[in-house]
């Protein structure tokens, strides 16, 4: 977590269970995990437009971090949605992709929201 917050996250905190008096929250490996919040990211097209996206002043490119964060001793994996999705890797030629094609987010009022990524063009 010292790590963390000396490339610019805001708090992060040891995921803690919901259940009182149960302890941090564990992986089935028996791994920590972490909540680091950090200022909102830049994309590639941000850096391209000019922004600095290398982390100074805590202010990175989302890819630039998860690189980062991968680098620091005893970090297992990033929950950073980065690279390319689905459409970009297949219009490549490729399969797969490391970002999803679509985010589902749950309202307040019971409604489901769905945000999808853009096939290109």
């Amino acid at each position: 977590m010292r790590q963390l917050k000396l490339i610019g996250s805001v708090d992060p905190v040891l995921r803690e269970h919901t259940l009182a008096k149960t302890g941090p929250v564990q992986t089935d490996q028996g791994f920590y995990i972490i909540d680091a919040p950090f200022k909102p990211l830049l994309i590639q097209e941000d850096v391209k437009n000019g922004k600095d996206g290398s982390g100074k002043d805590g202010q990175w490119e989302v890819t630039a971090l998860a690189h980062k964060i991968k680098s620091i001793s005893g970090v297992l994996e990033v929950g950073l949605f980065y690279g390319p999705n689905g459409y970009e890797v297949q219009a490549a030629g490729g399969q797969g992709g490391q970002k999803p094609v679509a985010a589902y987010f749950g309202n307040e009022d019971g409604t489901v929201g769905v945000k999808e990524a853009q096939p290109p063009k």
